[in-house]
């Protein structure tokens, strides 16, 4: 076949690859030139691939059989479009991957708390089989994990909205749908499209797969109600009537039928916060639905240390607790986060807007903050929103915020950046952040 590449970021760059180890003919993508990529192109050109740089002109799609999207570009954008008028199939990563994969797929997706569930996940599962690939959205593209699969590979996949939107045959023998809060408004025309991808991930599952979802989001719930496959709702309080995940005594359970088996005790669990038992039950769940034995759940457990920039305890400062949050990139994975600590928090807020109902955080932030710090180019937007609910502080930068916010805490208090907001406005990503944020407050710890 002749293969179209559309976007050449990491998942495009693996889907290319494989296309090209498959004998196809393929060509590539991006509507940035070929300098502002950080994938090496030179390697798959000397394998035959042929670049476009700077363009998605429909005159690429000339003899073209099949177009493999990158999660990065929108169904909306032209070329898109006009390979759909002319009847070209058009297939995301995860699918194009997933029809040349051997081996047992579970799935996370979820607007928040996929990459520490898929983590755990990982390692459990990795705890007792020998072939775990952990990746997706998370790390190494899917198409980058299929090298030398048999059938008793076990894939372990963070996938986003944008991955899910574009899978068709893609079945997922356990299935994890985190929660669904708004997220990616800039990307989503109405809520319910996003909704909508989120819940593609129990797409295609059969009667004797398993779909998890959180039994309190109703949301998550109406999109698993209409799985084909079994059903698990798990909930960090309050027990679900039938078969489901939940805590009762001090321990985590499964009830699958019958009597309910003891998961973990919650004293095992080393995370703060409610965001991360849910996780953890999640991952158990998923884990033994996986197979895996409920004595190797809690060893893992106990040893797993989360993700950086995922509510990373930084340092401590004038007896003040620094924590990193990088990662929470809208509102409710903040609340989430600030939700983890009681009193005397100074969170701060900012980056670049995504749409955030920064009116939801108002009361959490009157009853658990000591002050807000605002940055970045949503500080006015927030300021505007939280005003009244603590006291306010606004700066043009996180590296003017940061020592501000340390400056304002005390001995018991607790500096929090969870800043609800991408960060491209001021750094390359969310990582970026992290450690520049982890970096100026290390240099003030003493």
């Amino acid at each position: 076949m002749k293969v179209l590449v559309s976007g050449m970021g990491k998942s495009g760059f693996g889907a290319a690859r494989l296309a090209l180890a498959q004998g196809h003919r393929v060509a590539a993508c991006d509507v940035l030139p070929r300098e502002a990529l950080s994938c090496d192109i030179a390697s798959l050109e000397a394998l035959g691939l042929v670049f476009s740089g700077g363009t998605e002109s429909p005159a690429l799609l000339e003899g073209v059989d099949v177009v493999v999207l990158s999660p990065g570009v929108p169904r909306a954008s032209v070329l898109v479009r006009e390979a759909l008028r002319r009847g070209v199939p058009v297939v995301g990563e995860v699918e194009w991957a997933f029809r040349h994969a051997r081996g047992r797929v579970v799935a996370v997706t979820g607007s928040n708390g996929k990459s520490t569930t898929t983590t755990l996940l990982g390692e459990l599962l990795a705890a007792h089989y020998p072939d775990v690939r952990t990746g997706g959205n998370l790390g190494t593209a899917f198409c980058d994990l299929l090298k030398d699969c048999t059938p008793e590979t076990r894939f372990v996949l963070e996938l986003s909205s944008f991955q899910l939107e574009s899978v068709e045959t893609f079945r997922a023998d356990v299935a994890v749908l985190l929660n669904i809060t708004p997220d990616h408004q800039d990307r989503y025309l109405r809520y319910e499209d996003y909704q909508e991808a989120k819940g593609r991930v129990f797409r295609n599952q059969r009667p004797d797969d398993w779909a998890l979802f959180k039994g309190d989001d109703p949301l998550g719930t109406a999109r698993a109600s209409g799985a084909a496959s079994r059903r698990l709702p798990f909930l960090a309080a309050g027990e679900p009537p039938g078969d489901g995940v939940f805590v009762r005594g001090g321990g985590a359970w499964l009830r699958r039928g019958g009597e309910p088996e003891r998961l973990f005790g919650l004293e095992e669990l080393p995370l703060p916060g409610v965001h991360n038992l849910e996780n953890a039950l999640a991952a158990c769940a998923a884990a033994r639905c996986a197979g895996v034995p409920v004595s190797t759940l809690a060893p893992v457990l106990r040893g797993f240390r989360g993700l950086p920039h995922r509510l990373e305890k930084v340092a401590v400062v004038n007896g003040a607790a620094v924590y990193n949050d990088s990662k929470a990139t809208n509102a409710d994975a903040a609340l989430k986060a600030l939700s983890a600590f009681e009193t005397g928090v100074v969170l701060l807020l900012g980056g670049k807007d995504k749409g955030a109902d920064w009116a939801s955080l108002a009361p959490e932030v009157a009853r658990r903050c000591k002050a807000v710090v605002a940055f970045g180019k949503a500080r006015g937007a927030v300021v505007a929103a939280l005003s009244g609910a603590a006291p306010l502080y606004s700066f043009a930068s996180l590296r003017e915020a940061t020592p501000a916010a340390l400056a304002l805490a005390g001995p018991g208090d607790v500096v929090l950046l969870s800043p609800a907001c991408a960060s491209f406005d001021e750094f390359k990503n969310f990582e970026d952040r992290g450690e520049r944020f982890r970096g100026w407050v290390l240099g003030r710890a003493g």
